[in-house]
């Protein structure tokens, strides 16, 4: 079974400061949003044709791999939950198991001066660069988390952050072990 290890969360929240130190630390794969949607970018200047363009590869990506039993980390928004339902859907029928990680920050003057670090030299997928921008076109900041999600708070110190995330893998880690182990006994 392969398995993917998710960072979602609402932009400048800190999912690629996440990634960047987790895929090292796991010796994991990471695949960002922002990669390819920066790359589309200088084809398209459609910002919605970019965005599925980008969700279609990670798909596609998936798919391809789905038999190789490898596990990923994966940098991708999924901010609003029906289209969480359904990538989550969508993994469990071909056989990925999902390890979702929700990343907020509780503190917005601190979540504000990390994004607004944006406007000296924005990349192509930085369209919001102001945090006001941000909570206007949001309306709602937070994001509700899934059955099981893990919430990371960035407020928090990455030592921190990191050691509840380990703990967070190697919970989900063991559970599917036991229940591996109660079926075998079901029989």
């Amino acid at each position: 079974m392969g398995e993917v290890i998710l960072l979602r969360g609402r932009p400048g929240v800190g999912k690629t400061t996440i990634s960047d130190r987790l895929g090292p630390m796991l010796n994991v794969p990471i695949i960002r949003k922002d990669d390819f949607y920066d790359v589309i970018s200088d084809y398209n200047d459609n910002h919605e044709q970019r965005n599925k363009v980008s969700y279609g590869i990670l798909f596609r990506l998936l798919q391809t791999n789905a038999s190789t039993n490898m596990r990923y980390i994966l940098d991708f928004p999924f901010n609003k939950e029906e289209e969480m339902n359904h990538f989550k859907l969508w993994l469990e029928s071909r056989d990925y198991g999902l390890k979702s990680i929700l990343c907020t920050c509780s503190d917005e003057k601190i979540w504000a001066e990390r994004f607004n670090k944006r406007k000296s030299n924005p990349l192509p997928n930085q369209l919001i660069t102001d945090f006001d921008e941000l909570k206007s076109y949001y309306k709602v900041l937070s994001i509700q988390p899934m059955d099981g999600e893990l919430v990371i708070d960035t407020v928090e110190s990455m030592d921190s952050i990191m050691d509840q995330i380990k703990v967070y893998l190697q919970q989900r880690k063991c559970n599917s072990i036991r229940e591996d182990e109660a079926s075998e006994y079901d029989e």
